[in-house]
């Protein structure tokens, strides 16, 4: 009996989920990704805009920006390096994007985090921000990183509850030492 209420169980928690997969660069391009980065252009709540969406450099020229900054020999000596996602749904939209940062470095010990993430704007409040937040973590799995540290606006209550629904743990406040931005710091066990 209680393996079938836990099949039951893990049912409804499937269904409950909506569907998402990570694509990365190296990935053929969902054919909406143009349309979505131009939508966050310059950045929206804290999750910063692309050269693309600023219209600095083609889509291509893009893409293999984020291939590059996996590489840590192809990136500035102050940044780390990170992976692009963009999450789909089943339809193949582009409902999300995720950025994955290897480790951290002084700055994104306070401000920022191991993860960023953006849902847009049509596609907030189905609970594809959750979802994108939860498979962002498995990357990190794979790089052995043992916890991984989010940063959030105290204000932003739609983002701390995707945090807590992902395990977090508030931790205490960090100061973006450029901007003086206070942000809430959780941490989520791997």
């Amino acid at each position: 009996m209680k393996r079938k209420n836990a099949v039951a169980r893990t049912s409804a928690v499937a269904k409950a989920q909506p569907f998402l997969r990570l694509v990365s660069p190296r990935e053929p391009a969902p054919a909406d990704l143009a349309e979505v980065l131009l939508e966050l252009g310059a950045g929206d709540s804290r999750f910063r805009g692309t050269s693309f969406g600023q219209g600095c450099c083609t889509l291509e020229n893009f893409l293999q920006e984020c291939h590059d900054g996996e590489d840590p020999a192809k990136i500035p000596a102050d940044h780390v390096p990170q992976s692009s996602y963009w999450a789909v749904n089943r339809a193949v939209k582009v409902v999300a994007l995720v950025r994955v940062r290897h480790r951290l470095n002084e700055r994104l010990q306070q401000y920022g985090g191991h993860i960023g993430y953006y849902v847009r704007p049509s596609e907030r409040g189905k609970g594809y921000g959750k979802e994108a937040l939860r498979l962002a973590l498995e990357p990190l799995r794979q790089l052995k990183v043992p916890r991984a540290l989010l940063t959030v606006n105290p204000a932003n209550a739609h983002s701390i509850r995707v945090v807590l629904a992902n395990g977090g743990v508030e931790d205490s406040q960090g100061v973006d030492p450029v901007s003086k931005e206070v942000v809430n710091r959780y941490w989520i066990e791997l």
